[in-house]
């Protein structure tokens, strides 16, 4: 009996909470509901999902039911829901298609069908609501913009209309407009604790003034400012990697095509000077690579070979031998050096074995070994690593659409 009662109590709280949420009209014509806004003199707030997007349905089922949630928009709105593949949803798609930036997407019409706010992602409760209710007080993304577009450059009003587009989600514009105003100001303002939590995140380019200045006041940065050492160390150091892998590594068109190795000495020396002066923790690593790059350059094979055995062996370039293999593949397609190309065989031999020994994913280096073979005019060998190569291939690429269609 205790039992039953207990269900029941539970089955009705759950119930009366989901009727405390918000009301939506699911599916309702369009041209009918922007009668009711006209009638009822009140905005339009309009849930764009879709059936297959996860944040919308935590929207749909730990944000709308919540009384706070419900009181809020209940009184204040004419609250729908469409889902943007289906019926007049699909229609609302195409005519908000330039505001709707992803799924979910969640749009403030007035009673003439204007975008007047816009936000979009999952959001908590709290968040959700101090979201919508800055659009209520005029601080929505169109009248935001227009500011901006105006010349309004108020760091005050930059850190609200960073707000704006953060819940609409507009994450490249965010971007766009902090890094312009980075380059409005003397350098020497990153020092300053409100410009920095602002603007920190987005010192991403290695070549700009902004960045150097960071890397070279790095201290000041975490003694004077407070900044997270750890993480500021990983966001100069992934930025400058980044680059640097354009230059050491080999590129290929757009049609798949390998490109020729470039030189690029003043880039390459301004991103030296960097890792040297803040010491990164795969600085070691970078440098390496570097060096690596050079010899290739001057196809000195056999220091290319000596130095990537060494740095292998005390870790220099890491615990991943892509790279190793990448540059066993470039011997493979360049050098002419017999002696040399036996050496790179050896070596993928044992790094290939060593994979195929560990547990969890396997890399796999046999198209490597294929082209060695070939090179060396070991025909049957090149073959038959070609074809564990494709074997390995095909095998990953049937996982992967079985778990793809199970999802």
């Amino acid at each position: 009996m205790k039992k039953l009662l207990f269900i029941t109590v539970f089955v009705l709280a759950s119930l009366c909470s989901f009727a405390q949420g918000v009301k939506f009209l699911e599916g309702e014509k369009w041209s009918k509901v922007l009668e009711m806004a006209k009638e009822q003199n009140k905005l339009i707030f309009m849930d764009c999902y879709t059936s297959w997007c996860g944040p919308c349905k935590s929207l749909a089922q730990d944000v709308f039911p919540q009384k706070e949630v419900g009181d809020f928009f209940n009184a204040n709105f004419i609250n729908v829901k469409y889902d943007m593949e289906k019926g007049e949803g699909k229609e609302l798609h195409t005519r908000y298609k330039k505001n709707i930036v992803g799924f979910p997407t969640l749009l403030l019409i007035n009673k003439d069908g204007e975008i007047v706010h816009q936000m979009a992602g999952f959001h908590a409760p709290a968040e959700l609501i101090a979201g919508i209710k800055s659009g209520l007080e005029g601080k929505t993304l169109p009248v935001m913009k227009e500011k901006y577009d105006a010349g309004n450059r108020d760091l005050d009003f930059l850190r609200e209309y960073v707000k704006v587009l953060q819940g609409a989600f507009l994450k490249d514009e965010i971007q766009r407009i902090l890094v312009d105003y980075m380059k409005s100001l003397p350098v020497e303002e990153l020092l300053n604790k409100e410009v920095w939590d602002l603007v920190g995140e987005y010192v991403k380019d290695p070549y700009s003034p902004q960045f150097y200045f960071v890397v070279f006041n790095f201290d000041k940065y975490v003694y004077k400012i407070k900044a997270d050492g750890y993480r500021l160390e990983r966001q100069l150091a992934w930025a400058i990697e980044k680059e640097m892998d354009k230059i050491v590594n080999q590129q290929r068109d757009t049609a798949g095509n390998i490109l020729p190795l470039v030189s690029d000495p003043k880039k390459e020396e301004l991103l030296l000077t960097m890792i040297n002066r803040v010491n990164f923790k795969r600085a070691e690593e970078m440098r390496a690579k570097f060096k690596i790059h050079n010899l290739k350059l001057a196809e000195e094979w056999k220091k290319v070979m000596d130095y990537i055995l060494i740095c292998r062996d005390i870790k220099a370039l890491g615990y991943s031998d892509s790279y190793v293999n990448e540059t066993m593949r470039y011997l493979a397609d360049n050098c002419k050096d017999k002696k040399v190309l036996r050496q790179a065989l050896v070596l993928m031999e044992k790094i290939q074995a060593q994979e195929d020994q560990s547990k969890g994913s396997k890399s796999n280096y046999h198209d490597t070994l294929a082209s060695l073979y070939r090179v060396l005019g070991d025909k049957k060998k090149a073959v038959e690593h070609q074809a564990i190569y494709e074997e390995i291939v095909e095998k990953a690429r049937a996982e992967f659409q079985k778990a793809w269609d199970n999802m």
